[in-house]
């Protein structure tokens, strides 16, 4: 599936940023042959999903310069993405930040200026970095979201079934480890009003006005949401929040891939790409697990694939 491997044995001196960057440009061929191929009427749709690359990219870059790494930002992000979505000016100056602060304040006169604005009073409070991952990806969210309730009728219901699950995963992420730090995050979770007839709904309303890990722990297992509950007693034995992550993370894929065969318009063109990704997010996992020489009998439990 992928040709790296004649790639690395030519550069073998290759980090897992770099390694990473060689993953994430075979995610966007397809992503570039797929826009080319869509119909009119869905590839705005399409390309509103594909703003997630410009947010990993941002992202990238937020981790990159808290953490005051010494490494050039041009090889943190995919520059191809940038080309796709028609955006290399923009990333251009981003890449200009000489720390976190600057960068912000870049990020605040573009498109993104209401969620790096909420971020930063979360982050003020935490002293992590996190809202920032949650705010900016619910900008596009949000612009799926719009782009979904567009499309046409038959097509719809699968486009608004996929962005009700992005959702859902993003919004118990960012609950959970909000409990994790005892954190108030009500102005995040305002960034990302509920759809109408969405999964769960009560629970996680409910989640969202508790504000404690526990509590929402055994709400979640109410859910009966097996790859979920999992994950939970992962995290009760060894107290690493990763396994409730990555049980968030199946328990998508697993939707997904229960609808790929039901629906064979929009929803598994989605169901693909999604699957394709998370491939890629498994295997960059890897390749940090074994720099940073995790034990090989627990890195298993973190593979979302494998879970």
């Amino acid at each position: 599936m992928f040709d790296i491997g004649e790639k690395l044995k030519d550069q073998l001196s290759y980090q897992s940023h770099e390694i990473e960057r060689l993953l994430t440009s075979k995610l966007i061929d397809q992503y570039e042959f797929i826009i080319k191929n869509t119909p009119k009427w869905a590839k705005n749709f399409i390309e509103a999903y594909t703003t997630k690359f410009e947010v990993m990219n941002i992202q990238r870059l937020i981790r990159c310069l808290y953490s005051r790494a010494e490494i050039d930002l041009r090889e943190v992000i995919n520059l191809r993405a940038q080309e796709m979505l028609g955006r290399t000016s923009f990333i251009a100056k981003l890449l200009q930040s000489d720390d976190l602060a600057s960068l912000l304040e870049e990020l605040k006169k573009s498109e993104y200026r209401q969620e790096i604005e909420v971020a930063e009073q979360l982050y003020s409070r935490v002293g992590d970095i996190w809202p920032f991952e949650f705010a900016i990806e619910s900008f596009y969210l949000k612009k799926m979201l719009g782009e979904a309730n567009k499309l046409k009728r038959d097509q719809k219901e699968g486009a608004i079934f996929f962005v009700k699950h992005e959702i859902l995963q993003n919004l118990l992420l960012v609950i959970l480890k909000a409990d994790f730090v005892d954190v108030d995050i009500e102005e995040a979770l305002n960034l990302l009003p509920l759809p109408d007839e969405f999964f769960y709904k009560n629970q996680i309303v409910r989640m969202m006005e508790i504000q404690d890990l526990q509590t929402d722990l055994k709400i979640l297992k109410t859910l009966n949401l097996e790859k979920i509950t999992n994950g939970i007693e992962l995290y009760e034995k060894d107290k690493m929040f990763l396994h409730i992550e990555i049980g968030i993370k199946a328990n998508e894929l697993e939707a997904f891939t229960r609808s790929f065969h039901h629906d064979f318009g929009m929803l598994s063109i989605l169901c693909y790409i999604k699957h394709f990704e998370i491939q890629i997010q498994d295997l960059t996992k890897l390749l940090y697990l074994k720099e940073y020489k995790f034990p090989i009998e627990k890195t298993r439990e973190l593979i979302i694939n494998l879970v």
